[in-house]
């Protein structure tokens, strides 16, 4: 993912805020963990095309996010800490969004 002057921005997942700005959201913190691995392990939400080929998109509605947030807190002790912290604070955006777009499912997109 690159900001508007071409940089690149920090690995993580980002997402847009409600002033439509690229938002980091999640810092990657290393290891083997992935935006996927929410679809993968907790059945919620659904991956979609990005232009990029690094980049992997995840589109959540506001009741998948609820359901985030509870997996997360039942699963922290079977799962990495830094998957579990990228669950959390993707679930702490959404709050702070305040629904996010019409229709309400946000899109995350993770760039490592």
């Amino acid at each position: 993912m690159k900001t508007h002057d071409g940089a690149r921005q920090a690995p993580g997942v980002h997402a847009l805020d409600a002033q439509g700005r690229e938002t980091l959201v999640h810092l990657y913190q290393g290891g083997d963990y992935g935006l996927a691995d929410i679809v993968e392990f907790f059945q919620l939400g659904r991956l979609e095309e990005t232009d990029r080929e690094d980049e992997t998109a995840l589109v959540l509605t506001p009741e998948e996010l609820r359901t985030l947030k509870t997996m997360a807190d039942a699963y922290s002790f079977d799962y990495e800490e830094p998957f579990i912290e990228m669950c959390l604070e993707i679930k702490r955006f959404a709050d702070s969004a305040a629904g996010g777009p019409a229709g309400g499912e946000i899109s995350f997109t993770a760039n490592f």
